[in-house]
């Protein structure tokens, strides 16, 4: 990412950002940063201005375009990367945009390996609050999968696991792995069970009956699940609409639980 392009006007472009985990902008404060080793804050106080500029900037100039999609709150950016939005909304769309929050997509080979030989061959479930690294977690046990030689399904409705573009994923998930983007998810795992044969089918944050159903079903056909949901618990989780049948006797067999990038994952065995 061309950080001189994204941050003309806050004296900040020629710090790197290359290994950011976040980046927010407000109007009216400094620029600030999530790093591995902590947060980081800028000197020079951002304007509007400032903050439409880098918006425009990180979606190609294509701001008005997708004005719809800025409803949603957030914008999929190419290589997995999530624009967030806050502002002034009028007439069923954002007027303004006053706050930005970019989470980076970063590949972190390895970081499921401790865990990998544990969920081998069962349904599993990756559940931490936002900004966890349930995203990051789940691309490299897809990767691991495919390295052993599972062919993996995978719904990417926003990019954001694999990052794909011009049909092609920036981001590793091995030899095996076959990815649906641009489709609501349960929509694509429903074509990935029934047009390539899947040993494993994948996807980010659940949410909402219609993607309980489409995984109970992938279940049901004898595929192995590996899927992330918003929470801090395998309770949380059973609270969720529509969640609880994934979790009944031959579902989820296996919790990853996160608190926050670079902690420990709690394993937790799940018996109906």
């Amino acid at each position: 990412m061309d950080w001189k392009t994204l941050l003309p006007a806050t004296g900040e472009a020629d710090k790197d950002f290359s290994h950011a985990r976040e980046i927010r902008m407000r109007p009216g404060q400094p620029l600030w940063a999530l790093f591995p080793e902590g947060p980081w804050t800028g000197k020079a106080l951002l304007t509007p201005n400032d903050i439409l500029l880098a918006a425009q900037a990180l979606t190609g100039h294509g701001l008005a375009p997708r004005a719809k999609e800025l409803t949603q709150g957030y914008l999929p950016l190419p290589g997995g990367h999530r624009l967030g939005v806050a502002g002034v909304m009028s007439n069923g769309g954002m007027r303004e945009i006053n706050s930005l929050c970019l989470r980076i997509a970063h590949e972190e080979k390895g970081c499921g390996a401790g865990v990998f030989p544990r969920i081998r061959g069962r349904h599993t479930l990756i559940i931490g609050p936002p900004g966890a690294g349930k995203t990051t977690l789940l691309r490299d046990l897809i990767r691991l999968c495919s390295l052993d030689g599972y062919q993996v399904g995978i719904a990417d409705p926003r990019g954001e696991i694999a990052g794909c573009t011009g049909g092609a994923p920036q981001l590793d998930l091995g030899a095996g792995a076959d990815v649906v983007t641009g489709m609501e998810k349960a929509a694509a795992l429903t074509l990935l069970l029934r047009s390539m044969a899947p040993q494993v089918l994948a996807a980010d944050e659940l949410a909402g009956e219609k993607d309980a159903a489409a995984a109970l079903d992938a279940m049901h056909a004898g595929i192995t699940l590996l899927a992330t949901l918003h929470g801090r618990s395998v309770q949380d989780a059973l609270s969720r609409p529509g969640m609880a049948p994934l979790f009944a006797p031959g579902g989820f067999a296996r919790a990853l639980i996160l608190i926050a990038p670079g902690e420990r994952i709690q394993v937790e065995e799940i018996v109906p």
